[in-house]
């Protein structure tokens, strides 16, 4: 099959065997795990936004946002963007796991105490001044330099055992949102709330630690090999090139409001991001786990087609569902949830949502040309997307403020995440699959936002119709598959056998 060209038909998928029937089972277990985890993770993340805008307010809101937006700039220095490569050479050479991750932890211990002062040194030219520079250093000991010690929980995707790290997380937010309501009750200053989220952090990090050290891949008394460093560093390369320019193409919206418009204009649309960005972790919960098994399936074209296509349609289906429900009724949503004062945030929520769908498409298919050994072509994506949203955003803000920012956002997404990809020939033919399975769940949910958003209708009966319409639609296009439902049965029975004790 030519990968530099679309193809009219999705691959047929392959015959079931007893050996795919266990990978789809693993697969299937990890799955759950990630977006039952995730499920949980929406609820928890939705109540701590809540209750930090309405303790906070706007400006305060803004400012907070302005701190970790500003510091996820220099986030991809952290890790140095070895994640995936770790989980692909781990996958391969298992055995090397612990020299793997000592070596892995290293260069991101090294970037990471790099990033870190640059972000504390550069402040002042972003606007970061007096009280905000020092609270830039303690958020970067959250975000930056405990990121290489978390790192070899890797392991627990490569093994499929992800609920151990669903379950590290959950509690992490568990806590946070327990401290923030002591906060809350204590009217505590701003500061406070930033110190507490790294303490979080921490314990988060000594978690991940405990349960690494017993799967015995953390050594830390290996043997420090320059060639292994090399490698990795030569691997990543790519990577970073783009996680480099992705930092800046994520973020850099609310760093120029931050500093063209001030915190409070930039407090609801901190709100707004927040909101829509819950559904981020979606693709990343479902591609993390099958991301081992893509790898391994990158030379069968059909079978790697499959699994692709598979992803494809069901994050496809999740995303232009949200669209399809959220879109006609953020403004009563917002004011009953946010309070009026962060009314605003609804009219910008109404076009961040949509920018998911590009992003939902571009995880899985950056994620393909990974496996695939691909990986040259996202610089240049991630540049262009960069390029393009600090453009629209110096022509959009000082005209429309946030709304310009999020009409950035938007068109940034479209052009990088996904559309750019078909200039390169071997990246065309997983594009053209993606876009062409995306088609009719877009036009679909289009539809139904349209022709909900101005019915004189109490916002909950709003919901259940669109999200009716949604799957009746969805199952008539194709985008809900009888075939596959079926499957996913099939492996649900297979997965709770595998964890029925075993008989005496």
């Amino acid at each position: 099959m030519d990968t530099a060209a679309g193809v009219s038909a999705e691959p047929p998928a392959p015959a079931p065997s007893h050996s795919l029937s266990g990978v789809g089972v693993r697969v299937l277990q990890n799955t759950a795990a990630l977006l039952g985890g995730r499920g949980v993770s929406l609820v928890l993340s939705a109540a701590t936004s809540i209750l930090l805008a309405r303790f906070l307010g706007p400006e305060q809101m803004g400012q907070y946002g302005a701190i970790y937006a500003y510091l996820s700039l220099y986030s991809w220095l952290s890790t140095a963007a070895l994640d995936q490569i770790l989980a692909r050479e781990v996958s391969v050479r298992r055995a090397q796991a612990a020299h793997i991750f000592f070596h892995g932890t290293l260069i991101g211990l090294f970037f990471a105490v790099l990033g870190s002062a640059l972000a504390c040194g550069l402040g002042p030219l972003f606007g970061y001044h007096g009280v905000m520079r020092w609270l830039i250093a303690v958020a970067a000991l959250d975000l930056m330099i405990l990121s290489p010690l978390k790192q070899p929980g890797i392991i627990f995707q490569v093994d499929m055992r992800q609920w151990i790290p669903v379950g590290i997380s959950l509690a992490r937010q568990v806590l946070w949102l327990a401290a923030l309501c002591l906060l809350a009750l204590r009217s505590a200053a701003f500061y406070q709330v930033i110190v507490t989220r790294t303490l979080c952090g921490v314990l988060e990090a000594a978690a991940v630690i405990y349960f690494v050290r017993r799967c015995g891949v953390l050594n830390f008394l290996q043997k420090l090999h320059w060639n292994e460093i090399q490698q990795l560093l030569r691997f990543a390369l790519p990577m970073a090139l783009s996680a480099v320019a992705g930092s800046l193409f994520l973020r850099i919206d609310q760093v120029m409001l931050h500093k063209m418009s001030g915190d409070r204009m930039l407090g609801p649309y901190v709100v707004a991001v927040q909101l829509t960005e819950q559904f981020g972790a979606l693709p990343v919960a479902l591609i993390s786990s099958l991301f081992p098994v893509l790898a391994q399936a990158a030379g069968q074209e059909p079978l790697f087609r499959h699994y692709l296509g598979v992803s494809y349609r069901f994050l496809m289906a999740t995303v232009f569902f949200a669209c399809a429900v959220v879109t006609p009724i953020t403004a009563p949503l917002v004011s009953l949830l946010y309070g009026k004062q962060f009314l605003s945030s609804a009219s910008l929520i109404n076009i961040l949502v949509w920018s998911e769908a590009p992003l939902f498409l571009g995880v899985a298919l950056t994620n393909a040309l990974v496996a695939k050994n691909l990986q040259r072509y996202l610089p240049y994506s991630t540049a262009v997307g960069a390029v393009l949203n600090i453009g629209l955003n110096l022509v959009f803000i000082p005209r429309w403020g946030a709304l310009g920012a999020s009409w950035a956002t938007l068109i940034s997404y479209c052009v990088a995440a996904v559309l750019f990809y078909l200039v390169f020939g071997p990246a065309r033919g997983v594009t053209l699959q993606g876009l062409r399975i995306a088609g009719p769940p877009l036009a679909l949910s289009l539809a139904i936002a349209a022709a909900l958003r101005y019915m004189p209708l109490h916002f909950l009966l709003k919901f259940f119709i669109g999200a009716l319409l949604y799957l009746a639609g969805a199952w008539m296009t194709g985008t809900i598959r009888r075939s596959e439902l079926e499957r996913l049965r099939e492996l649900f029975r297979g997965a709770l056998l595998m964890f029925r004790p075993e008989p005496p």
